[in-house]
This record gives C-alpha cells, sequence and structure tokens, in this order.
C-alpha cells in the first residue's frame, strides 16, 4: 500500500471524527482500527502497524512478534510500503 494511500486513509478517519485532536492514527492492513493521543507502546502493536500523525508523517511497527507485540517505530519510506 503507498504511503500517500495510508495518509487519505487516516485524513479521511480525523474529518469523520474531529473530535480526536492531534495523536495518531492507526491501520492495521489499510483500514483504521484506533486512534492514541501520541506515538508510543509499539509492544501494544503487531508487527506490520501504521500510524500517521496530523502532519502527515507515517510510522510502521517493526521488529518483535504478534504475541508480544512490535519492538520499535520506524518512520515510513516515502515511495511506500510493504515491497
Amino acid at each position: 500500500m503507498l504511503t500517500e494511500e495510508i495518509r487519505n486513509i487516516a485524513a479521511q478517519w480525523r474529518q469523520a471524527n474531529q473530535e480526536y485532536l492531534g495523536g495518531v492514527v492507526l491501520l492495521w492492513q489499510g483500514a483504521v482500527y484506533g486512534w492514541k493521543n501520541e506515538l508510543r507502546d509499539p509492544q501494544h502493536e503487531q508487527p506490520g502497524a501504521v500510524a500517521v500523525d496530523q502532519t502527515g508523517c507515517v510510522f510502521v511497527a517493526e521488529g518483535g512478534n504478534e504475541y508480544d507485540g512490535a519492538k520499535c517505530w520506524v518512520v515510513a519510506p516515502t515511495k511506500g510500503l510493504n515491497g
């Protein structure tokens, strides 16, 4: 999925949920599953989860496993995700 597509999905969610200011929109496999007031706790997310902040910066949860969660957040490449 392209980074721009991820940003668009998050922006649409923000437009429909304006009570959630700032923070990060959380996505899994191209669908929004949550929001947090800040980027934190990668171990609470599966590796491959994506977070988009209010400026459009995209982060990917990496390392770890499904049971223990991810090890860290990494800034996504600008060209795309998942290959």
